[in-house]
């Protein structure tokens, strides 16, 4: 049946009810507009569901390119996962054991008129008479008369007429001279001061300061002796292990 018959025909059923002309018109336009609101619905979600799956194409295509993603899209979804790089832990090898090791006879030398800017290592023994920006490592015994800026650590240490900013470690005995200064902690076996220490001493077997000495820290020793003159500004804690 053609639009034309169903206006005929909802005109003479509305002629029928005694409704007037204008009214019957009113209800034909409301009808076709109610048709032509769901037909543009219907379009309307048609074109959504076309543009939804154009951009779902256009983003697997912008995944597919990226390293490091994982992309599943759907033209109503998008799911991204993010891939797990692995993380390399790296084990750092144990540091040998420095007592099981004979140190080696040759003597490493460091000229007065040298400047190192980095550690400085030997299997044998090491004699400072330039300067050192960096930590001192050695098998054996290290002598020093120049300058360091750094820890060191040793068989026996022995500090001339020089100038230390760092920490001594000795596995031996540590002397220091009467024209040195030490700004950093000390520890060694039997330890000698004839010059001057900014930092806390401990002396495993005894620890002994001359007249010219000064020890602005604290000391810690089995035994401690003091000469004339010698000066210490700090705590002392002398105490003897019990072997029993």
């Amino acid at each position: 049946m053609s639009d034309n018959e169903n206006k005929d025909k909802v005109i003479q059923k509305g002629s029928e009810l005694g409704e007037s002309f204008s009214d019957l018109m009113k209800k034909v336009v409301e009808k076709q507009l109610e048709e032509e609101s769901v037909h543009s619905e219907e379009q309307r979600q048609e074109e959504q569901k076309q543009e939804a799956t154009a951009a779902a194409e256009e983003i697997n295509s912008f995944v597919s390119d990226k390293k490091g993603f994982e992309g599943v899209v759907k033209s109503d979804e998008v799911v991204a996962k993010k891939v797990e790089i692995p993380v390399f832990e790296w084990k750092e090898e144990p540091k040998p054991v420095i007592e099981n090791y004979q140190p080696v006879s040759e003597v490493g030398v460091i000229s007065s008129l040298t400047t190192i800017n980095g550690t400085v290592s030997s299997k044998g023994h090491i004699r400072v008479e330039g300067s050192i920006i960096g930590d001192v490592f050695a098998y054996g015994d290290i002598k020093v008369t120049g300058k360091v800026a750094g820890d060191i650590e040793g068989g026996n240490v022995e500090l001339g007429t020089c100038i230390v900013e760092g920490d001594v470690k000795a596995r031996g005995d540590v002397n220091i001279g009467k024209e040195s200064t030490l700004s950093g902690n000390m520890i060694g076996q039997l330890i000698t001061i004839d010059g001057k220490i900014k930092g806390n001493v401990e002396a495993v077997k005894g620890a002994h300061m001359s007249g010219t000495s000064l020890v602005k820290g604290s000391i810690t020793a089995p035994t401690l002796s003091m000469s004339a003159g010698a000066e210490l500004q700090g705590k002392v804690n002398v105490s003897k292990e019990d072997n029993e």
